[in-house]
């Protein structure tokens, strides 16, 4: 009679499994209403944990000893990296645009096929498992299609972050960095465990590693996800819409990209922000710069890109950290700390203003002033 076989890889995979569960339904129960965006975070970690079921059952050889959960429909390889680019799309700048819903496609179809094969009997069962076309669909098919829904992924968060340093000039929490590290380390590991698997597929070592960074992962994406909120929220629908207007709304070749204009319109920029000294405000956005302006927020965002070299983040930041040098040459005179001349000057923590600090002058606030 066969046995289960506990192994310390499953025991990983099984906390794994209850920890992905447990916060994943968490996260759709709490967050549903209220952000649709967590809902769908909330389905990945779901469906993150099913997958390791496979890992758990082939690792005890529960299938051996419970004939009927030989082939349990939860290989979600067409699905996780779907899910997770949803998620990217609902949290974004670009949230207002249509979602791209068919991406999940391909993983439901997966899923009922898994799920109709799963309730055929086990002899059935055995021989299509064991057939090439079930494991090029479910498996390589799968794979390739995950990894190809990965990099897409990445490449719209890079989009995403170019156009959060055009609008925002404030940038923090909202760059989406977060998710950009574990869609790398995602497919990195993806790629590796795939290689190692062919390689050498008695060697659990290398699974023991990734299950240990597969419940670093978990709780890391799920704290994230609970701290990170809409970025579009941050903007008016008024802005959004200008935002997501196809380009070609304002004729590229017109007043847009003349030089005269833009020339004109960067000096009565500069003009403006050294006047008013509106870069002290922490939550500036281009949006609101154009409003004051009377000018389009694109134009601007033109103007400043082509004009000097920088987003309006870089831009409004270089007025920011003039103002902190001025401020911390004549220190001795305030009674503001390091930290406290940061937020004077528009920074709403210590890490953004020094790293902001240190970007621009090749020093720290606190050897800048060392230096004086």
């Amino acid at each position: 009679m066969n046995e289960l076989n506990y192994n310390f890889v499953s025991l990983l995979d099984t906390v794994g499994f209850i920890q992905g569960m447990t916060l994943g339904i968490l996260l759709v129960l709490l967050n549903k209403k209220r952000h649709k965006s967590t809902f769908f975070l909330g389905l990945f970690l779901i469906f993150f944990a099913l997958k390791l079921l496979h890992y758990i059952f082939g690792g005890l050889n529960i299938p051996e000893v419970y004939p009927d959960l030989y082939l349990v429909p939860f290989n979600f390889s067409w699905l996780l990296f779907s899910v997770f680019f949803i998620y990217s799309q609902k949290i974004s700048i670009f949230s207002e645009k249509k979602t791209k819903y068919w991406v999940l496609v391909p993983g439901i179809i997966s899923f009922l096929a898994q799920s109709i094969i799963f309730f055929l009997p086990f002899e059935t069962k055995e021989t299509i498992a064991q057939s090439f076309l079930h494991e090029f669909i479910f498996t390589y098919l799968g794979i390739f299609y995950s990894w190809a829904i990965g990099i897409w992924n990445l490449r719209f968060l890079r989009d995403h972050q170019i156009e959060v340093n055009n609008y925002f000039s404030m940038v923090e929490s909202r760059e989406l960095g977060w998710a950009q590290i574990f869609l790398i380390y995602s497919l990195i590991s993806s790629v590796i465990i795939h290689i190692m698997y062919y390689i050498s597929p008695n060697n659990f070592y290398y699974r023991i590693v990734f299950a240990v960074f597969d419940l670093i992962a978990i709780y890391w994406v799920s704290f994230h996800g609970v701290q990170q909120y809409n970025v579009h929220r941050l903007l008016g629908q008024k802005e959004i819409k200008e935002l997501i207007k196809v380009k070609s709304a304002e004729n590229p070749k017109s007043e847009l990209l003349s030089e005269t204009y833009l020339k004109e319109l960067m000096e009565q920029i500069n003009d403006f922000m050294m006047n008013s000294e509106m870069f002290t405000y922490t939550e500036l956005t281009i949006a609101d710069l154009a409003e004051k302006l009377k000018v389009h927020p694109r134009r601007i965002s033109t103007a400043i890109n082509t004009l000097t070299g920088h987003n309006f983040n870089t831009y409004v930041n270089q007025f920011r950290i003039k103002k902190a040098k001025a401020l911390l040459k004549k220190q001795e005179g305030l009674d503001l700390s390091i930290e406290g001349i940061g937020n004077e000057v528009g920074f709403n923590s210590k890490s953004a203003f020094y790293s902001a600090f240190k970007r621009e002058t090749g020093l720290t606030p606190t050897k800048f002033l060392d230096s004086v």
